[in-house]
């Protein structure tokens, strides 16, 4: 007997599910076990929350030189509509993209617009890929604002970072909804399913810092989540032609 594994890698940050799933020879109550094992997985996998999905897309394409930007109004060109609001943002934006491009660089961006907290005045948040002199180019095509705050991106961990990003509801979302903006040029995290041996046990790889962990085991099977950082050093890491944090598994003893 096997268990299902899916693997998710967003560049540093790895989550694997492994859980046992219901087989056609299983009787009713076994089944019924396994099926809560299976949806348990895939709860605790789940990227369908705005929140989740973008901590894995930022992670999967920002790393710890990029930028979170906030540009905010003085008051003389404070928009008096949040459509205002995002027409600047998207201006700004496509004139950093044909400054990067004229010099042969690339703009990948996330960003949100807020109105809800503090003062309740309009304002963006970015995250956006380093290249050389940012201040100077973005305090130069933003016009509205006297105040602009950068932070390095590896000043906060991209959990905080995505729940930074969407904490604002807006009124009328779905849940799970998107709640912010991006380029078209991001990647996506890499997905990869296998099924694994039945004494296969998670466990992060040495070196590597555990984020999140559960598991849950009864007489029918078992489910078992994982969520780890690759520290810099050992990205990439390769064990006879294999990437070591792509699919990582250890057998149980």
């Amino acid at each position: 007997m096997a268990k299902r594994k899916k693997t998710i890698t967003a560049g540093c940050i790895v989550k694997t599910i492994l859980y046992t799933a219901p087989e056609p020879r299983d009787g009713a109550r076994a089944r019924a076990e396994k099926s809560r094992m299976t949806t348990a997985a895939q709860k605790a996998m789940n990227d369908k929350t705005a929140r989740g999905r973008l901590e894995m897309l930022l992670a999967a394409n920002f790393v710890g030189k990029d930028l979170f930007v906030t540009l905010t109004y003085r008051d003389a060109d404070l928009p008096a509509k949040r459509a205002g609001a995002v027409k600047n943002v998207r201006k700004f934006l496509r004139q950093l993209r044909e400054h990067r491009k004229a010099r042969g660089q690339e703009l990948k961006y996330v960003y949100t617009t807020e109105e809800k907290h503090g003062e309740a005045r309009l304002h963006h948040h970015l995250v956006i890929n380093a290249t050389e002199r940012d201040i100077e180019t973005i305090r130069s095509l933003w016009p509205y604002g006297d105040i602009i705050d950068l932070e390095y991106v590896r000043d906060r961990d991209y959990e905080t970072l995505a729940l930074y990003l969407t904490k604002e509801s807006v009124e009328g979302r779905p849940v799970g909804a998107q709640m912010w903006t991006r380029s078209k040029n991001l990647g996506e995290p890499k997905v990869e399913t296998c099924f694994a041996p039945d004494d296969t046990a998670l466990a992060a790889p040495i070196g590597c810092h555990i984020l999140e962990r559960e598991e849950k085991v009864t007489e029918y099977g078992s489910y078992s989540y994982i969520k780890y950082r690759v520290p810099h050093y050992l990205r990439g890491l390769t064990k006879n032609g294999q990437a070591l944090f792509s699919c990582h598994q250890i057998r149980g003893r």
